[in-house]
């Protein structure tokens, strides 16, 4: 046998097993699997408006990226498998010769994107993929189109590949913000984008009295609306619980259930405070790689002069009354105005004829008066129900609750705690700032460390007030049950020297919440920040319960982590 002979008998043989993988491939999309077929270069390039660029350049091209057809999209599969058996013999000529020593002329190629199409040379790329080459030689002709198209395009994505294009054609966003990324996975969705660019206009020229072109309501709807949620999307580590999905797909979701949101709550909440209460895991905080990286960025943006970073965008007060309530308030407006944050006050009554009664009205008036002194806008609901379940279930749209749980007792010579709020302490997702009694300027913070994952939280936090607000700080460990106490503030100490935090460190001996109690009265301490101590819930309660006993005898605000 000749060896031209023998190299057509070998095609022959391929062609044959090339079919007959076809064939299978046919049968087990009949039964449900996913099969992948070439793509019309014609009907890509009228949905994406594709405009041939430039003229035809030598180059490598992976196999792989090869996608689709001029004229034969029908006649192989997306691995350039042979469906027509009548093509044998077109197919064995031209493996014999590409085997040969001749070789055969390079394919012609379009690419829009990272996707390649065969203008010229089916067979060439079908025997090139049987013989198994990672690249075959190509014209490549390049066509613009002004959305991406990948190697692993599909058919079903040229809906939305055609809808993306319609849109970046209309808004111009390609351009006008070249990095921008607006993937979706679900059809209609640019035309809803489009509809939150056409609303954002329309307000934008109201807002500022004036005809404001297209072109910078685009822009500024990207920059001020869509890129601060997407960022806060990011951040909040959300998106590993929407597989599948896109960022514009949680954007887009977020903006259509915040009026759902609204109606349940009481409040408006903007967009990346929604997103970062859905990334959030109650109870958990800040890890300690976010925690670290809040106060290096905190330590950057002061010695640039710059106030960029807050762990307090959302503040939720409970006003139960005018006298302790409002005072919550303030003390919440303190903190607010340092970290430029919004406050929600929630007012919960018994039933729904008391939300429109005069005391009621009073309250409102109050919250607004508070609100204008501070120059701070309060968002104020109210609710009917149990407080603690109101409160809970707003907590996990903010920062972080104050309450006033600590009241006079009844002759006003001590303090107790609130009867009806002292299960919030142990049911919050969030921290709870315990107010009691005038707001303070909270320049002067005591951090009740016991080593504990909680202790860790509040270091943090005072790390991070001594940072940003120049707060003095305290760290206090108290000897108990023979623990090593120097340890302890060693660990303390070596934490905040990372960060060129200073502190008092002071090591006391006794019971709990009297130490703590001395030490910040000691100091001036207008603000004390603690976890859980170390008691279990049970011997919490046989020993009449560490922070609750802390809470009534501090005399001063009370931040539980």
């Amino acid at each position: 046998m000749t060896s031209d002979r023998a190299g057509a008998y070998e095609a022959a043989h391929a062609f044959s097993r090339a079919r007959r993988k076809a064939n299978l491939r046919s049968v087990l999309a009949a039964f449900g699997a996913d099969e992948r077929k070439l793509l019309s270069y014609d009907d890509v390039r009228r949905r994406l408006h594709a405009v041939e660029a430039s003229l035809p350049v030598l180059e490598d091209v992976p196999l792989d990226a090869i996608v689709g057809s001029v004229g034969r999209y029908n006649d192989f599969t997306r691995e350039f498998l042979p469906r027509v058996d009548a093509d044998k013999a077109r197919w064995v000529g031209v493996s014999v010769a590409m085997t040969g020593p001749m070789g055969t002329p390079p394919v012609e190629l379009y690419r829009i994107g990272q996707a390649y199409f065969v203008r010229d040379g089916n067979h060439r790329v079908s025997v090139a993929r049987q013989l198994g080459a990672p690249t075959i030689q190509a014209y490549v002709t390049p066509v613009h189109a002004r959305v991406p198209l990948s190697a692993d395009v599909d058919p079903s994505d040229l809906i939305l590949l055609e809808e993306h294009s319609r849109f970046v054609e209309s808004t111009g966003i390609d351009e006008l913000r070249p990095d921008a990324s607006l993937a979706v996975t679900v059809p209609g969705a640019y035309e809803r984008l489009r509809e939150h660019i056409d609303v954002h206009h329309y307000f934008m020229g109201l807002d500022e009295e004036r005809d404001v072109p297209f072109d910078e309501a685009v822009a500024h709807w990207y920059d001020t609306v869509y890129r601060p949620v997407v960022a806060s999307i990011r951040a909040s580590g959300v998106m590993r619980d929407f597989p599948g999905r896109t960022e514009t797909d949680l954007y887009l979701w977020l903006s259509e259930h915040r009026g759902r949101l609204e109606k349940e709550l009481g409040f408006t909440l903007p967009s990346e405070t929604i997103a970062e209460a859905l990334g959030f895991e109650g109870g958990q905080g800040l890890d300690t790689e976010r925690r670290d990286g809040v106060l290096h960025a905190v330590r950057a943006n002061k010695t640039e002069g710059r106030d960029e970073v807050a762990i307090a965008d959302d503040l939720l007060v409970s006003i139960p009354d005018v006298v302790h309530g409002i005072a919550a308030l303030e003390q919440a407006l303190v903190v607010a105005q340092r970290e430029r944050s919004r406050v929600y006050g929630l007012h919960v009554v018994p039933d729904a004829a008391a939300v429109e009664s005069d005391d009621v009205t009073a309250l409102r008036a109050a919250v607004a008066q508070a609100g204008v002194a501070a120059g701070i806008e309060v968002q104020f609901a109210v609710t009917v129900g149990d407080p603690v379940a109101a409160l809970r279930e707003r907590a996990a749209w903010v920062d972080v609750v104050v309450a006033p749980l600590v009241i006079p007792t009844p002759g006003g010579s001590e303090w107790r705690l609130a009867p009806r709020y002292q299960g919030l302490l142990r049911r919050s997702p969030r921290p709870v700032l315990v107010t009691i009694g005038a707001p303070r300027p909270l320049a002067r913070a005591l951090v009740a460390y016991d080593g504990g994952s909680r202790a860790d939280q509040a270091l943090f936090v005072g790390a991070y007030l001594a940072a940003k607000w120049d707060t003095t700080l305290v760290v206090c460990t108290v000897a108990e049950l023979q623990r090593n106490a120097a340890a302890t503030l060693d660990a303390a100490r070596r934490y905040l020297e990372r960060f060129g935090v200073e502190a008092d460190y002071v090591d006391r001996r006794g019971a709990v919440p009297d130490a703590l109690v001395a030490v910040a009265a000691e100091r001036d301490c207008e603000l004390v920040l603690m976890g859980s101590y170390r008691y279990s819930r049970w011997l919490e309660s046989l020993l009449g319960g560490v922070l609750e006993r802390t809470l009534v005898l501090a005399g001063r605000p009370v931040l539980v982590l």
